[in-house]
């Protein structure tokens, strides 16, 4: 059970590396196409947001709940600052680095597992007995 729930883990942060290319790509779309890049960004902030968190991964939630606040705070039309669409891009796009930092250090921590090391361990061992 613990091996299925760690493979399932790898393969959601695999999906969020497709997902942070993806923001990335729609955030720097935002200026050119806006109707089409805004709700799509919406979308993607959300679904991390409730994925990250079910999965144990509460930094990826925090980070596309900061990606979704700054997205609404764009609509806000009674907040005094609003950042300008080219802003709200750069925003994005250092919201998904850091997201993109996160997936990458969650990775190394599934990599480095107890399952796992002793699994490499045997397989060392394995190696000098065949030589």
């Amino acid at each position: 059970m613990k091996d299925e729930l760690s493979d399932l883990r790898r393969d959601y942060l695999a999906d969020v590396h497709a997902t942070v290319i993806r923001i990335r790509k729609e955030s720097h779309d935002l200026q050119d196409r806006f109707k089409q890049s805004f709700p799509e960004l919406l979308f993607l902030a959300h679904q991390l947001k409730g994925s990250g968190g079910s999965l144990g991964f509460p930094r990826i939630t925090e980070l596309a709940r900061r990606m979704r606040d700054e997205l609404i705070l764009f609509l806000d039309e009674k907040e005094v600052i609003r950042p300008t669409p080219d802003e709200l891009s750069e925003s994005l796009v250092a919201l998904s680095n850091e997201l993109e930092r996160e997936v990458n250090a969650e990775e190394q921590t599934l990599k480095y597992t107890p399952a796992r090391a002793g699994q490499a361990s045997s397989d060392r061992n394995a190696d000098r007995k065949s030589v």
